[in-house]
């Protein structure tokens, strides 16, 4: 099945890049435009009638004084033609109450404001309310996935090296997830490799590091997800469930 990747910048929610899911080796993406801070490499998909996003984003800031984790919930939805990109409008979306905005493309996204800048708590049960097609949907307990489970990223760096080769890791273990995307933003590349859903590391070699470019607010991204296809309100849903541990790095 052709597959394509979503980048989910938080401040943005629209970078694209394209890959193939179904190659457990490590794959790299294109080159993006630009810098992505906080983007996570979210999987879609080429068939079916629509898929629907929980993403969760625990980005990790280092000081003298320790280190702080800040989660962000978001979700995206998306119905019609996936192959094309020609969406359908479905009404009205929620996702655990919150409702998502329609963009002009006829996709759907909520961005966390400043009247609820940690956005959705994605935390426990993930439910689903859609218009059209007419479906609620609950995740997590026991019925769906819910959310992937992780460790935080390991290490306190704040710089990466381009020249040397670099592990991307996280303490402890990972649960709950059918892959791990490992990623790392610079000013001129985005590196990502995926790997099955219970790996904690990657190395990137020195060459690839070196292709990154040198910037202040890179970032590396370790993303535990899982899927389902379900059929709701009578249509073949993607219902996918995303953590991304995130830190803010300077790439030298």
């Amino acid at each position: 099945m052709n597959k394509k990747l979503i980048l989910l910048a938080i401040s943005a929610m629209g970078t694209f890049a394209s890959c193939t899911k179904e190659d457990v080796t490590p794959t790299p993406t294109p080159t993006p435009t630009t810098p992505v801070s906080s983007g996570a490499a979210t999987p879609t998909y080429a068939t079916g009638d629509g898929a629907i996003v929980a993403l969760m984003t625990r980005t990790t800031t280092t000081t003298p004084f320790g280190s702080t984790d800040f989660d962000l919930g978001t979700g995206v939805a998306v119905f019609g033609n996936l192959s094309t990109g020609t969406y359908s409008d479905a009404g009205k979306i929620t996702l655990n109450g919150t409702e998502l905005a329609k963009q002009t493309n006829n996709s759907y996204l909520y961005t966390p404001g400043a009247t609820n800048p940690t956005g959705i708590d994605l935390s426990g049960n993930i439910t689903w309310v859609v218009t059209t097609p007419s479906f609620t949907y609950n995740a997590g307990g026991s019925v769906g996935r819910g959310m992937p489970i992780a460790d935080k990223m390991a290490g306190t760096y704040t710089s990466v090296s381009s020249s040397t080769d670099f592990t991307l890791a996280v303490d402890g273990s990972i649960s709950n997830a059918d892959s791990v995307y490992f990623q790392i933003n610079g000013s001129k590349k985005s590196l990502l490799k995926r790997m099955a859903g219970t790996v904690k590391s990657v190395t990137f070699t020195a060459a690839e590091m070196g292709t990154l470019g040198a910037v202040t607010g890179g970032s590396v991204t370790i993303c535990p997800w899982n899927h389902e296809l379900k059929t709701l309100g009578g249509k073949s849903i993607h219902v996918i469930n995303e953590l991304a541990l995130s830190r803010v790095v300077e790439i030298k």
